[in-house]
């Protein structure tokens, strides 16, 4: 009798140990939901140009096709090591170079253009999904027609603390790696300010654009490569496109 009593109450706590309900309550430490991939490399292309769309060919038998100004391709897979990006424009071939890439890392690639030479910028992508409720931002500056000024750029949304960059410049990524990162703000309507630093402090540019919780931006600044540098400090083009 005892026995069977015993097995009375083990099958129902066998039973609710293996289908134990998960609750529908947010995780306040969310899963990083970014695919990663501890074999291979992954590179996003940009174009910030607009003389027309570029062509990428990744290691030679990866062809990528066409890339408008500014509306980037998704993530593809590079290869540990040395990685061949061929980039060609009016069917010639304007850059053949070759970039190392680690494993597992996830990279940015930028096509740009000075006078007549195209160059490469590529830039470590550290991705990992904010909690929620915040979103992650970084600014590129890609203004290659007033390469010379220095800017300032303020992300606003009231109620929280502004982000502030002051005396930004032409590819002052690859010269200060913290600007390659990504900081962290809480999610929401942002105005952003373009603003000269110096000798005055009038506004260049504003417009507003909306983060969402948990996704990570990259913010790029460009100039229309048609004006002299003069017009083209008033031109300043944002272009904002999401990493995750």
């Amino acid at each position: 009798m005892k026995y069977f009593l015993f097995l009375i109450i083990l099958l129902p706590t066998l039973f609710s140990s293996c289908y134990k309900q998960v609750s529908n309550g947010t995780n306040s430490n969310p899963t990083d939901t970014i695919k990663t991939n501890s074999s291979v490399p992954n590179i996003m292309f940009y174009n910030v140009m607009d003389y027309g769309n570029v062509y990428i060919t990744l290691n030679n038998t990866n062809n990528l096709g066409g890339i408008a100004k500014y509306y980037p391709l998704s993530y593809t897979e590079g290869v540990v090591g040395a990685n061949n990006i061929i980039v060609t424009f009016n069917s010639d071939t304007i850059i053949n170079q070759n970039v190392n890439l680690l494993a597992g890392k996830y990279y940015s690639c930028f096509v740009y253009r000075i006078g007549y030479s195209w160059f490469l910028s590529v830039v470590p992508d550290n991705l990992k999904t904010p909690s929620i409720g915040n979103s992650q931002i970084r600014i590129m500056d890609f203004r290659t027609q007033a390469w010379f000024s220095y800017i300032g750029i303020k992300f606003f949304s009231p109620g929280n603390t502004p982000l502030i960059f002051n005396n930004r410049n032409f590819l002052d990524h690859e010269s200060f790696s913290s600007y390659q990162d990504f900081n962290t703000v809480p999610s929401g309507i942002y105005t952003t300010t373009l603003y000269i630093t110096s000798p005055t402090a009038s506004n260049l540019k504003q417009e507003t654009d909306t983060l969402v919780s948990q996704k990570i931006y990259t913010f790029v600044l460009m100039t229309p490569a048609s004006l002299t540098s003069a017009k083209a400090l008033n031109s300043i083009q944002i272009e904002q496109s999401v990493n995750n």
